[in-house]
């Protein structure tokens, strides 16, 4: 169904609609997400994009560039905000056959004297057209459009500049009869009270629209109740945005680093979805030759001691941090890092843990085995680029993106903060090449050994349970595993067996990231309280 069928269903409907402002192609693609049924595309929210005033400064020209990548993204039907038409009775003749031509569904165009001013800008001095001039406009404009079911809204703005309610009605009036298909009643009242008289006393003609910016609280069943068929949410989404932009540089100018900022706004993987950027990979995947992608193996079998309450009916993993289980959040952090090829290896409580858009594989011999008989299930996909992590491990988003990062073939992540040795809790000690640096360096340092029983003035740090391998160290990982698994009661040790036996091999086979802190181990109820990290 074309646009413009679908914006006169939504004026037809029996129930109150709303549509809400877009400014361009990617906060339409949100609008649509959120199942909203039209958009609207505010001139006051298009000319601040494009960093002008609201004063008829942005031309048709630019608009109509923005409306056709809007129309030509979503299938939600548009109603353009035309402000005066752009001139007199040719100029809003151009418009319309040009919207027409990129499927917008419709223009609403106010009853203001060109160039317009912004009705909540010294409102009461602005001049309003004569009526039988804009009347006239209507006429031309419908006799303009190319698409019958186009739709062209009158806006008065009889009420902004402080006439009575007499003017505005009779003014609505003769739009419906020059062949307005609906009338916009616009009101900077902070109560519904003038527009609610206004339906009150309303004919009926054509259907009625309203943007109730200053009158937000008013209950959706007023508006129903008083027979408005449309809502305009005109200029929330561009509000949103400068809110969110302002948070951002004025964080990053007074600390100069976006690190705490990662888990608060959207990932660079959230942007990509938007732009569709799986559509061209599945395009890549048929038509060009490429490389795999990184994988990620997730050991979450265990269920945790020190946690009955928490763990009676789920495993470890499954504990909400901050109201999100620990394993969601990784699962965000890794799809936030473009790794989407994810296995999970459950064993106490399977059935509580069935996260969509992942491969799962099960232990049944969890209580018997280490985490090494867990990884054993999954040998089969550790292959290529691969991240080994353990499921109850909540970190910030940019210790898996420089882990992600490293040039090494294999990479484990060290605290080096050694706050376990204040707490007293038990941890995968680490004696590294050499102790974190206090500064900035790109010096690199080898993994030496870890064990939990390191004397505390031989510890350099704690291993966080994360670790990448690419190419040959994947190949060496897997060697050094399957060496490990021959002996004797392999299968019942951690992964601080195979991380030793690489080091046996090849004192400088396992490169560390350093950081410190800004992760957390689910061990215990202090643990959980933490929530973010």
């Amino acid at each position: 169904m074309r646009q413009a069928q679908e914006l006169r269903k939504l004026l037809d409907s029996p129930r109150v609609e709303h549509i809400l402002e877009a400014h361009n192609a990617l906060s339409a693609s949100i609008v649509a997400e959120a199942g909203i049924p039209g958009l609207w595309a505010s001139s006051l929210t298009l000319s601040c994009a494009a960093g002008l005033r609201d004063n008829s400064e942005l031309t048709m020209t630019e608009v109509l560039d923005v409306l056709e990548a809007i129309t030509a993204k979503v299938e939600i039907p548009v109603l353009f905000d035309g402000d005066t038409g752009y001139g007199q009775f040719s100029h809003f003749q151009q418009l319309v056959r040009k919207l027409c031509l990129r499927q917008v569904g419709g223009v609403c165009i106010e009853d203001k004297i060109f160039p317009k001013t912004n009705s909540f800008l010294r409102s009461e001095s602005q001049s309003l057209a004569p009526v039988e001039e804009f009347c006239g406009k209507i006429r031309a404009g419908k006799d303009a459009q190319t698409d019958s079911d186009f739709v062209v809204a009158a806006r008065t703005e009889a009420l902004i500049v402080g006439l009575e309610l007499g003017a505005a009605l009779d003014r609505a009036e003769r739009y419906a009869e020059a062949g307005a298909d609906a009338v916009l009643i616009h009101s900077k009242d902070r109560t519904f009270a003038p527009v609610q008289e206004f339906m009150a006393r309303w004919s009926g003609a054509v259907p009625v629209i309203c943007v109730p910016t200053t009158y937000y609280s008013t209950p959706l069943e007023a508006f129903q109740q008083a027979g408005v068929s449309l809502l305009i949410w005109a200029n929330h989404m561009l509000r949103a945005a400068i809110g969110s932009m302002q948070m951002v540089a004025n964080h990053i100018g007074e600390v100069g680093t976006a690190r705490d900022l990662e888990d608060e706004i959207a990932s660079v993987k959230e942007v990509f979805r938007l732009q569709d950027a799986d559509g061209l990979l599945e395009g890549e995947k048929a038509y060009l030759q490429q490389a795999s992608s990184a994988s990620a193996v997730v050991l979450a079998a265990s269920r945790g001691t020190g946690l009955d309450e928490l763990t009676a009916d789920r495993p470890k993993c499954m504990i909400p941090i901050a109201g999100t289980p620990a394993i969601e959040k990784m699962l965000q952090s890794l799809r936030a890092e473009g790794i989407r090829d994810v296995s999970i290896v459950r064993g106490y409580k399977p059935e509580a843990l069935t996260p969509a858009g992942v491969t799962l594989f099960d232990n049944p011999r969890w209580q018997e085995t280490g985490e090494l008989g867990s990884l054993e299930v999954a040998r089969d996909v550790i292959k290529g680029e691969v991240l080994i992590a353990y499921g109850d491990v909540v970190f910030k988003r940019y210790i898996l993106h420089e882990l992600m990062s490293s040039d090494a073939l294999i990479t484990v992540v060290v605290d080096g903060s050694r706050s376990f040795l204040a707490s007293g809790r038990s941890a995968d000690r680490v004696r590294v090449s050499g102790p974190p640096p206090d500064l900035y360096d790109e010096s690199e340092f080898y993994l030496e050994r870890i064990a939990n029983h390191l004397p505390d003035e031989d510890v350099d740090g704690e291993w966080i349970g994360m670790l990448r391998t690419r190419g040959e160290g994947t190949v060496q990982l897997l060697r050094a595993l399957d060496e490990v698994l021959a002996k004797p009661g392999g299968d019942e040790l951690e992964m601080s067996a195979v991380l030793n036996r690489l080091i046996e091999s090849d004192p400088l086979a396992v490169r560390v990231l350093y950081i410190q802190g800004d992760w957390i181990d689910i061990n215990s109820l202090a643990d959980v309280a933490k929530g973010n990290v």
